[in-house]
């Protein structure tokens, strides 16, 4: 049982090492037992998948453990973004959702998401519930056929009813006006044809690259982060495009390059999709981003009288307080964004077309929206680095760092410490660093946001200094 333990909002482990179709029939019986102890019977739960290696077959077992303990089962027909199984729930008003994906990890990796009645993904408390669950009763299992006999199970194809879902946010007669070379990558993911279908009545020319499914994702992560993006980046120079657009593995995260073939950074995009927002589409409200976002997005909201709040690591916060408040816009800094009136969830699908309506409607290169947005919000470089570190006491590294903070970092001096999520030390340019020791992997994650490429990289070498110093202490005879 130590091989399943839920985490942010699931359990993923190693293809055919923990992550076995006995493990996953365990997990599956404990989010049974969940399901009918803690949440509202006879509504059943949708099920989904990614293009990953035996994603449809461990979606598929899933299905008939649900069906065995009496659980109806609504299963896709097809592999679908994470957030097409969150509007399913909301839709279909069912009790939850289980996706089958690892999202941006390596293809060895495969995974259990699990999403509330809300659509939003459950909160730790469920999570913890639902490990408590794991192997306290027998696995039961129903054969898929026996459960469409019994009126329990029913397949069905989700992506219809989840991109008009999508078209319904946009401004789809601006769009059919759109004429624009676009490069996108899906990454071999579930992203790959959604983007052709919503844009069909447009005059764009979408240009794919990495399409279809490949479970190994040739050879990188299915995570649009700069390293990863370096082919789309290329091809979006050499095509004279207009844009770059990427979605993860499970299609729920973005990335972004510029007309000019430049990578802009999650903190540079929540900042252009908030100001789009608020100047083009006259939202208003509440903006929440997590602790790892930026000072734009801040200033951003103080021009405009808006009321912002950052919140721990990680899109489940964001989702708890767009269903609790009245947030229009929320993101972190992964590449994750959802929007008021769409679903409590990130959608990269929608942040991707977003873009495609944006450039449609200020008629100007996406880097000339950027100059402008920097000109008014101050230019914005930054940069994160993970470095592997056993036996992190996460508390005591917070603790010492709070206790003994630098004075300066970039020769910028201090102004104002955070500890939301880890250690936030910012300074009085709004420069700023955040180290974060994970929760949950023996590492220690280390960002920083600058206006100056010179300062960021001094910023963020001082914070590894820092780190190392810290943690050399505590590991230390005596320390």
């Amino acid at each position: 049982m130590r091989d399943i333990k839920f985490g942010t909002d699931g359990w993923r482990g190693v293809i055919a090492d923990d992550f076995t179709f006995e493990n996953l029939a365990k997990a599956a019986q404990a989010i049974a037992d969940y399901y009918k102890t803690e949440a509202k019977k006879g509504k059943g739960i949708v099920i989904g998948y990614d293009t990953r290696f035996l994603s449809p077959e461990f979606a598929l077992r899933v299905a008939e453990v649900l069906l065995g303990n009496e659980i109806p089962v609504l299963l896709s027909q097809t592999d679908v973004p994470t957030q097409a199984i969150s509007f399913t729930v909301i839709d279909k008003a069912l009790a939850g959702g289980i996706m089958i994906t690892a999202s941006h990890n390596p293809y060895r990796f495969n995974g259990v998401k699990v999403k509330s009645s809300s659509g939003a993904s459950v909160a730790p408390e469920v999570t913890g519930k639902i490990e408590s669950f794991v192997g306290k009763n027998e696995v039961k299992a129903l054969p898929w056929e026996e459960g469409e006999k019994r009126g329990l199970a029913a397949k069905m194809d989700l992506l219809p009813a989840y991109l008009n879902k999508v078209s319904s946010f946009l401004d789809m007669e601006l769009m059919k006006k759109a004429h624009l070379k676009i490069v996108y990558d899906s990454m071999y993911g579930v992203g790959y044809g959604l983007l052709e279908k919503l844009l069909e009545k447009s005059n764009c020319q979408l240009i794919n690259i990495h399409p279809g499914p490949n479970p190994g994702f040739g050879g990188i992560n299915p995570e649009p982060i700069e390293e990863n993006l370096e082919e789309l980046a290329h091809q979006v120079k050499a095509k004279e495009a207009h844009l770059g657009l990427a979605t993860d593995g499970d299609a729920d995260r973005m990335g972004l390059i510029d007309d000019k073939g430049r990578y802009l950074s999650p903190l540079q995009i929540f900042s252009l999709l908030l100001l789009y927002l608020v100047e083009e589409r006259n939202m208003r409200g509440k903006v929440v981003k997590t602790v790892s976002l930026g000072y734009q997005p801040e200033r951003i909201c103080r021009k405009f009288g808006l009321e912002w709040e950052q919140t721990l690591v990680g899109f489940k916060y964001i989702a708890d307080k767009m269903l609790k408040e009245e947030v229009f816009f929320g993101g972190e800094e992964s590449g994750g964004y959802g929007y008021y009136g769409h679903l409590p969830e990130r959608d990269g699908v929608l942040s991707c077309l977003l873009f495609v309506e944006m450039l449609t409607k200020k008629g100007k290169p996406l880097s000339s929206i950027l100059d402008d947005m920097e000109k008014k919000f101050g230019k914005s470089f930054f940069k994160r680095v993970d470095f592997e570190q056993e036996g992190v006491d996460k508390e005591r590294i917070v603790k010492e760092l709070t206790l003994n903070p630098p004075s300066a970092l970039g020769s910028v001096p201090l102004k104002e410490i955070l500890t939301i999520d880890g250690v936030k030390f910012i300074m009085e340019d709004e420069s700023w660093l955040l180290i974060r020791p994970s929760g949950t992997e023996p590492k220690v994650r280390v960002y920083a946001e600058a206006p100056k490429v010179s300062q960021l990289q001094r910023i963020i070498q001082e914070g590894e200094n820092l780190t190392r110093a810290v943690i050399d202490g505590i590991n230390s005879p005596g320390g």
